[in-house]
């Protein structure tokens, strides 16, 4: 969804803007794709005269260079500076959605349709998170609401029908399949769609000639063919049915049903060996299958405990939990975060830096990693670094006074009163009802010679 908004900036998007006429140079290395250029551009724009709308074409534009984390940096400083901009919500949730990282996706998404509820692009890219995540109740929610905005849209006519047929709306899976169908002639999923109902409800030919049909607009799609392989066990007929669910395995679905599914058509064919071993593997998948499921529960109650332990005082105990649930969920950006707070508590600064990095690979836009990043460095005495990672966090949220605060503090010992004097004021206009952020003001305010 991300290349709808890039095809936006390419074809006009800046004609309407009166301080597009400054930007005419940055606009044509855009569309002429010298992006590297139109990036130095946008820069130098922005700094002669900041704009939200620049801050989203600069994320835009980094996107196209593949420099994601600063796109991500860029769009959430636009929205910063526009809580209303409702395109830069989209271009983060997409970009995050890209690179899998579904809650912060979804996050953008639900903050577009707060503003526009019948967004297209949100609501698309809400309903696909909610659809890889099964949450059917509210995926059928986004897309009965993009069919309205999308009629003629087969995607999402197809969507919404796995999403009823799934929830037990036959009638609405049915119908919306057939729409489907109208839109877009010999669709494969809704082909696969009509016959997996068909199948369901006991109509085994009809299933067949449905699926038939599917895997000759789609040979190389494993549902088609694993669907059919289980349309022709209904019907007793075990050979075809091998056909299709051996073709189901060499296009890469190894899921359980389709070894039960073998298992069935080998005992038709009258293949015992060949039956128990279908059925040991299908024995195996379901086991591992359960075992993820089980992991997921167990790692929600680590970090429950962990949660507990922090409460009474033990971070310990909380970090044992941590690192515990970090094991299981390598790549949780929370979990990495929360386990950089925990050793940072514990003055472990190169362990905690080493979290901290880790979780801002992953999310790049979040502010408070970023914060915490710049403490750690603080700590740590690499002040360059701190004041690096304290800028990236005041540039994500401006409003953030305790980051001012500490970027005094860098600057103060790097013995730069005049900046020190600057983070310092500003953290305590952002937050006057903090008292060390003024006692701070005033004494490098006498250190500097000042007086008021």
């Amino acid at each position: 969804m991300l290349a709808v908004l890039l095809r936006l900036v390419a074809t006009g998007t800046f004609a309407c803007l009166a301080w597009c006429q400054s930007l005419e140079e940055a606009k044509r290395a855009f569309d002429a794709r010298n992006y590297a250029a139109a990036e130095l551009l946008f820069e130098k724009a922005q700094q002669a005269s900041p704009s939200c709308d620049v801050l989203f074409y600069l994320g835009v534009t980094r996107y196209r260079l593949k420099k994601v984390d600063s796109a991500l940096i860029a769009f959430q400083s636009a929205i910063q500076c526009d809580p209303k901009l409702i395109s830069a919500y989209v271009a983060l949730g997409d970009a995050y959605s890209e690179r899998g990282n579904d809650a912060e996706a979804l996050s953008a998404y639900t903050r577009a349709l707060s503003l526009e509820a019948s967004n297209s692009s949100a609501l698309r890219g809400a309903a696909d998170i909610y659809l890889r995540s099964q949450v059917n109740d509210k995926a059928a929610a986004m897309l009965e609401a993009l069919v309205k905005v999308e009629e003629k849209d087969p995607k999402a006519h197809l969507d919404l029908a796995a999403v009823y047929a799934a929830t037990g709306n036959r009638n609405g899976a049915e119908l919306h399949y057939r729409e489907a169908l109208l839109l877009r002639p010999n669709s494969a999923s809704a082909l696969i769609g009509l016959g997996n109902l068909s199948l369901n409800k006991g109509a085994g030919q009809e299933a067949i000639s449905l699926l038939r049909k599917a895997t000759r607009a789609a040979p190389k799609s494993p549902e088609a063919h694993f669907l059919l392989g289980s349309a022709y066990n209904r019907m007793d007929r075990f050979a075809e049915a091998l056909v299709a669910l051996q073709s189901t395995l060499r296009l890469g679905n190894e899921a359980p049903e389709v070894y039960y599914h073998l298992a069935r058509a080998y005992g038709g064919l009258g293949r015992p060996d060949d039956r128990r071993q279908a059925l040991a593997r299908f024995t195996e998948l379901t086991r591992k299958s359960k075992e993820d499921t089980e992991t997921q529960r167990t790692v929600l109650r680590l970090l429950e405990q962990a949660k507990s332990h922090i409460a009474s005082g033990d971070v310990y105990a909380a970090l044992a939990r941590m690192e515990e649930a970090h094991k299981l969920r390598p790549s949780d950006d929370q979990i990495l975060f929360r386990l950089a707070s925990l050793q940072y508590d514990l003055q472990k600064y190169d362990l905690a830096r080493d979290y901290a990095e880790k979780a801002i690979r992953l999310v790049p836009s979040q502010w408070l990693t970023h914060f915490l990043l710049g403490l750690i460095e603080k700590s740590s005495g690499r002040l360059p670094q701190a004041r690096k990672s304290l800028e990236i966090a005041i540039q994500l949220k401006p409003s953030a006074a305790e980051a001012h605060n500490a970027l005094g503090d860098v600057s103060l010992r790097e013995h730069d009163l005049q900046r020190a004097i600057k983070s310092y004021q500003r953290a305590a206009e952002l937050d006057p009802q903090e008292p060390a952020y003024r006692l701070n003001l005033e004494s490098v305010r006498r250190a500097a010679g000042e007086t008021r």
